[in-house]
This record gives C-alpha cells, structure tokens and sequence, in this order.
C-alpha cells in the first residue's frame, strides 16, 4: 500500500524559528524543512478522512501556545515517490562566482571552472545552495594566501575545508560534531582527488566547547549565533600569533550587532559584512 505524507508549509519570521521548534517539541514529525521566513513539517498520514484537518488544527494550537505568529500557508498530501531520484533531480549545480562552482557528482560533467567542487550532501550541510556557504565560499577566496594553514569549524560536506585547500591553503584542519558530516566530508575529500593519508587535509569529529584550537591563519565557522559566541575568544587565541582572518555565518541580519560586538570584546576588528537576502557573513581580523 502506498505510504501518504502530510505536508504543511507555514509563514513564521526566521528570527522566531527556535520559539518554533520548542512548539513543535511534542509532535511527532517526520522532520522540518526551513526557507527564508518559513518551515514546512512533514508528518506520516495515517489515512483517515480527518487526518489533515486534525493535525492543521492541533499545529496552530502548539503555535499559539508558545505566541509563535505562524500562518499555514500550503497544505498537502503527498503520495510516496522514489525520493531520491526526485532528489537527484532538483540539486543543480551552484556557480558561487565566475571562478566556484560547487556541483553534485551526477551533474559534474555539465559544468566547468577553475575552482570546480564535487559535493554530494547526503544528510549533511553544504550544498553551495543555502546563501551562507555562498557567501563564506566567497570571502574564502578572497582571504586564503599560499601556504596558509585554516581550520573548517563544522565543516557539514567539507565544502569550505576543499575551497581553502583549492585556494592555496598548504593545510587545512576540518571538524564536525555529526558523525554523519565526517563521513560525508571523508567521501566528498575522495571525489574530489583528494587523499587524506598523504595530503594536508584531516577530517574529525570533535565538539567545538570541548577542544582547543592550534594556532592557524584563518578559521571559517558556519555555525549557530551562540555557538559563535560562546568561541570568540578561542578564536582569537587560535589567530593572534599569525594576524588571522575568521570568516563567521550562519546568522541572520538581526545577529550583526551582538557578534561584532562580542568579536571586538575579544580584540578582533570588524572588515567586513556581505548579505544575502537574511542571511549574512562577517569578515574579522585580529586587531
């Protein structure tokens, strides 16, 4: 019998998505999918007549529950596909400048460029479609110098840990809490020529809060705003000997203020902020 999936698309300002999440704690989902100022639940239909309506309704009641201003926006039922194939399908290749194109395996031969990236994401982070990598891939570039050493924190699909080696980088240290993003960043090092055992690039997995950094040329950290903050003055003990760049996203445009300030409280001076839509990077240097 042919599974049925509920799906339900709600409008909920991104500064108020983690309210979101602590509403929906209690439902049992198949999981939440997020774009700018809106999140879509998936939920597994039992295939009763009042499935829809129920859920709609007990969704809204969580929501008000918490103050969350949430609108349903679009609600679906969805028969079971080939997901993946469907998948496959939709990823298109991802031209971040004239010079990076990051692109998934099956679509590598459609695309040229001097910095050319092979990411299949599976279930991790880094496609090169979500603004944030777009715009750290970006600044990368323009900061990376021959023979750097960088450190990847959360590094996802090890796109930005490739990007740096491809830049000049002589050394690059990339970690992840997931275990999911080592393997997937193990993966996408081999499609992309490069050999762990013999190069200069080590992929880990080790929790931010509970390592040291060693001393490096520049650091990129795509990571939750707290996550950053609670590390700037790692940062900036990792950086200072060698006058390092960090490179910081993962924020919305209402978290500018609070991370510069926090930065400059840990002696590293503010370059740079480019935007994307909600979405924002920020470039530090150490003062």
């Amino acid at each position: 019998m042919t599974k049925l999936y509920l799906s339900l698309r709600y409008a909920v300002p991104e500064e108020r998505f983690e309210d979101a999440y602590t509403a929906l704690a209690s439902l049992k989902h198949l999981g939440i999918a997020e774009t700018h100022d809106e999140i879509t639940i998936c939920l597994l239909h039992d295939g009763s007549e009042d499935y829809q309506p129920r859920n709609e309704k007990h969704i809204q009641d969580l929501f008000a529950q918490f103050n969350v201003p949430a609108t349903l926006t679009e609600s679906l039922i969805i028969k079971e596909e080939n997901w993946n194939r469907v998948w496959e399908e939709s990823i298109e290749p991802v031209h971040v400048n004239e010079r990076i194109v990051i692109t998934p395996s099956w679509k590598e031969d459609t695309v040229s460029a001097p910095l050319k990236i092979v990411i299949n994401p599976q279930m991790s982070f880094g496609t090169g479609h979500h603004e944030t990598t777009r715009m750290v891939a970006n600044l990368l570039e323009e900061s990376v110098q021959h023979g750097d050493f960088w450190i990847d924190a959360g590094t996802g699909t090890g796109v930005l840990a490739i990007l740096a080696l491809r830049c000049g980088a002589k050394q690059v240290y990339a970690f992840d809490n997931d275990e999911w993003s080592v393997l997937n960043t193990q993966e996408n090092f081999e499609r992309n020529g490069i050999r762990t055992a013999i190069s200069e690039i080590t992929i880990e997995q080790n929790d931010i809060n509970a390592m040291s950094f060693p001393p490096c040329n520049g650091i990129t950290a795509n990571l939750h705003k707290n996550l950053l903050l609670n590390n700037m003055g790692k940062f900036y003990d990792a950086l200072k000997s060698s006058n390092g760049t960090l490179i910081v996203s993962g924020l919305l445009k209402y978290d500018r203020e609070n991370v510069i300030a926090t930065a400059e409280e840990n002696k590293l001076s503010h370059i740079h902020t480019d935007s994307e839509g909600e979405w924002i990077a920020i470039k530090f240097t150490v003062s």
